[in-house]
C-alpha cells in the first residue's frame, strides 16, 4: 500500500534555488509555477517527477555529508 504521506524538507539551501538547479537544467526552474514542475533523482538513481507525490503531504529535505 501507497504511503499516506511522504516525508520531505525544505533546507535552507533549497529555499535559495540550490536543490532546484541541481534538479533541473538552470534555465528551467526560473520558469517553474509550482513543485510538480520539477523532477528529482530517487535513491536508486531514477528521474522521478514530483508530480507523482501530488495529494500526499510533501516535505522536502536536502541533506549532504562530506
Amino acid at each position: 500500500m501507497r504511503p499516506l504521506f511522504i516525508i520531505l524538507t525544505f533546507g535552507a539551501v533549497a529555499s535559495s534555488g540550490i536543490l532546484l538547479a541541481m534538479a533541473v537544467p538552470t534555465e528551467d526552474w526560473q520558469r517553474a509555477t509550482s513543485i510538480y514542475d520539477f523532477s528529482a533523482t530517487d535513491i536508486d538513481g531514477n528521474l522521478v517527477s514530483l508530480e507523482k507525490y501530488r495529494g500526499d503531504v510533501v516535505i522536502i529535505t536536502n541533506f549532504a555529508s562530506k
